[in-house]
């Protein structure tokens, strides 16, 4: 009985979502602007605590992390949570994008690895509802909603004006590609996962009439290394086919190591952008021929200086 009912209500649930976010749409036609930064290598709380602390002078539509915590931070429950509590208190919606510093490189007291382990926990922590984080707070349609993919509450949607934006896990660290024998469970459940909802994404793009996607990653999937095995291969390739028949632009904002933007580097209609730990400011025009633009939201001081490289 409780799966009939479930069967029923999902489609009944993101019928209403989509509505929602569509009368929410026109009612946004005008231009805004959206803020997000990645996470330091080090004294991430106090410089999170710092950049939140940056906002009371500005109002942007919502604000998008890049990850919650460093690659060296504890990966305790208490951790999550205190960070939890401190993006709860701001006084603007707030998005979580998952990081590979969030869950990818934490082991026990042993050494040993425990990242699908706390994961998980980050996934129960941060995720447990269908609104983002932050006052007040964005509807969001989580790819959890699907009975098949019920694990990938990281995964989410919202509109803003005729703009869709979806956040996509993929981690930095080659997209947590694992060069070890026998199947590479996480990677290739999740490589699964990210490209059933990057179809779903792009397939709400096109019915809401959407001018552009955009798209907030850890990792850069078009950022080619030499190695044994790239790991956005797949991902790569589902984009690349999606964007073919994708008539708006796509802009993808990820946390990949590097100095803070100046700009966007379009190719075509894909857009790549790497933000760094300071703000980066996206203006959005929907109706004009660039539709983004970078705005530096940084300190003439502090936009001058780059980003610490994150070990990925």
């Amino acid at each position: 009985m409780k799966n009939i009912m479930k069967k029923w209500i999902l489609p009944f649930l993101l019928i209403f979502t989509v509505t929602t976010s569509c009368l929410a749409s026109n009612s946004q036609s005008g231009s805004f602007y959206f803020m997000t930064m990645d996470q330091p290598a080090s004294n991430n709380h106090v410089q999170l605590k710092k950049e939140l602390g940056k906002l009371k002078n500005s109002a942007p539509a919502f604000i998008v992390l890049n990850g919650i915590k460093s690659n060296a931070e504890s990966c305790e429950d208490d951790l999550y949570t205190e960070r939890k509590e401190l993006i709860s208190d701001v006084n603007r919606p707030v998005i979580v994008s998952l990081a590979a510093g969030d869950w990818a490189y934490c082991i026990n007291s042993r050494g040993n690895p425990v990242s699908i382990e706390r994961l998980t926990r980050l996934r129960e922590i941060l995720f447990d509802s269908g609104h983002s984080l932050g006052n007040p707070s964005i509807n969001l349609v989580r790819q959890s909603l699907s009975n098949r993919f019920y694990a990938y509450s990281e995964n989410f949607y919202w509109s803003y004006g005729p703009v869709l934006f979806a956040t996509l896990h993929l981690p930095a660290n080659n997209n947590n590609y694992l060069a070890a024998a026998g199947r590479n469970n996480e990677f290739e459940d999740r490589t699964i996962a990210n490209k059933h909802w990057l179809e779903l994404v792009f397939r709400q793009a096109t019915r809401e009439n959407a001018k552009a996607i955009v798209l907030f990653t850890d990792g850069n999937p078009y950022n080619v290394k030499t190695v044994s095995r790239d790991g956005f291969t797949e991902i790569r390739q589902k984009l690349n086919t999606l964007l073919s028949r994708y008539s708006g632009r796509v802009l993808i904002i990820h946390g990949q190591s590097g100095p803070i933007p100046k700009d966007i580097v379009w190719k075509g209609k894909l857009g790549l952008a790497g933000v760094g730990t300071g703000w980066t400011r996206f203006n959005v025009t929907p109706h004009s021929g660039t539709v983004f633009k970078i705005q530096q939201a940084a300190s003439k001081k502090q936009g001058k200086q780059k980003k610490a490289k994150r070990t990925r």
